[in-house]
């Protein structure tokens, strides 16, 4: 064999080594000091992060970002894992400004929506919110879809319901079942 060959055979070796071992199950995970709640493994190798920003970078030049306290990045099935997760949609685009809270996410980067199994809160401007039980936002049709209970209130109004959907980009809101409670409120154009 030729001399100058041995080190990138050496080499060669050691990556195809440490690519077996990583690719094995193992039962132990190592998470970085100070993560109070590690994500369950969903199989598969998986990469354990401490505070994260992750962008979802768009076509027209605005983005997706989550912040998270702590995250798991599944490698084989392309999820993010994370929890204390603040969702900032369409940033850098005039709709910008909608912001979703939840104790806990997973966003599928395959399938551009995030899963918030343990519900949220949401804020949009103009002083929209909403207190919403489990969520799916699908980030490809840019809705917010609530199957369970959901609560939204906004200048003058509160309405509970079922089954909302909240299309941030138009700034359109439906939902079933609706009980509303509207308020007087001062708005622009009004006098008095």
């Amino acid at each position: 064999m030729n001399a100058r060959l041995l080190p990138w055979a050496a080499m060669a070796l050691l990556v195809t080594i440490l690519a077996v071992r990583f690719a094995l199950p193992t039962n132990v995970a190592a998470v970085p000091a100070g993560v109070a709640k590690p994500e369950p493994s969903v199989g598969g190798p998986e990469i354990r992060l401490g505070r994260v920003d992750v962008r979802e970078l768009r076509d027209d030049g605005s983005w997706n970002r989550l912040d998270a306290d702590g995250a798991v990045y599944g490698y084989a099935n392309r999820t993010v894992s994370a929890w204390g997760v603040t969702v900032l949609l369409g940033e850098g685009a005039p709709f910008a400004g909608t912001t979703v809270r939840a104790p806990r996410a997973a966003w599928d980067l395959d399938g551009k929506t995030i899963g918030l199994s343990e519900g949220c809160r949401a804020a949009a401007r103009g002083g929209w919110t909403g207190e919403l039980s489990a969520a799916t936002l699908d980030l490809a049709a840019s809705v917010l879809r609530v199957p369970g209970p959901a609560k939204i209130e906004g200048p003058g109004v509160s309405v509970r319901g079922r089954n909302l959907a909240w299309e941030w980009v138009e700034g359109k809101i439906t939902m079933e079942s609706t009980t509303s409670r509207l308020s007087p409120v001062k708005g622009p154009g009004r006098k008095g």
